[in-house]
């Protein structure tokens, strides 16, 4: 037990020295006498090491109150396991992540088409729809005498066939290729039997064959007939 008062005189005894390593007193001098007690040696600063005597005993004496030797701390390597969970992980929240924008995407894109309310059969690229013009490079014939039988409709040089039509609700535009080079076009009223037949007065339609007349065309489609008056006619 450390002393609590000087064994000379009986004074109070004061901090002198403490340990430099956990700061506490390990030795204390007297107010009076000025008596110093003897140093502490706290076990945590002993180095032991065994000693053999001349009988071969083995003794565990004080070598020195020097630092104990450090212990050597083993590096810790991370683990490659480990880390490739976390890599495999990091590159299957990506892919989780681009798939999600993707569906995204199309889900919206499909949302659009199906608020759509128009019936389009087929939607070809025309151009702007232009009053009907007769093409000069197909000049009209009379018909001879003794045939007063035929019609227009059986002199080929009126018929235009892989016709396109196209109807915005009012009129329908046709577009027809021609040898010459120069398309044939034609703006009519939409007829109300082909609007019947469709359920809808907005389409396009491929494959028409047109016949042309005076003031009208005659439209085959699916095996069908219709009259369309000129506009402007």
């Amino acid at each position: 037990m450390p002393d609590k008062s000087c064994r000379t005189c009986g004074g109070e005894l004061i901090k002198w020295s403490t340990c430099s390593k956990c700061k506490k007193t390990i030795q204390k001098i007297c107010r009076t006498c000025s008596g110093k007690t003897v140093e502490e040696i706290h076990n945590h600063h002993v180095y032991l090491e065994p000693y053999i005597t001349t009988k071969k005993e083995r003794l565990a004496t004080v070598q020195s109150f020097s630092e104990v030797p450090p212990k050597k701390k083993e590096k810790r390597h991370a683990n490659p396991i480990a880390i490739s969970i976390i890599i495999a992980g990091i590159i299957v929240l990506a892919i989780s992540v681009t798939n999600y924008a993707v569906f995204s995407d199309s889900f919206a894109q499909n949302q659009i088409k199906q608020s759509q309310p128009e019936r389009i059969v087929s939607a070809p690229s025309l151009d702007t729809p232009i009053p009907h013009t007769p093409t000069p490079d197909t000049p009209k014939s009379t018909p001879p005498q003794d045939t007063q039988t035929s019609t227009k409709s059986e002199d080929p040089s009126y018929t235009y066939n892989n016709c396109l039509g196209v109807s915005d609700g009012t009129q329908l535009t046709v577009t027809c290729p021609t040898e010459q080079g120069v398309p044939y076009k034609a703006v009519v009223k939409t007829p109300t039997e082909l609007i019947l037949q469709l359920e809808s007065d907005v389409f396009n339609l491929r494959e028409l064959s047109i016949t042309e007349h005076s003031d009208s065309i005659s439209i085959q489609y699916a095996k069908k007939m219709y009259e369309a008056k000129f506009i402007n006619g």
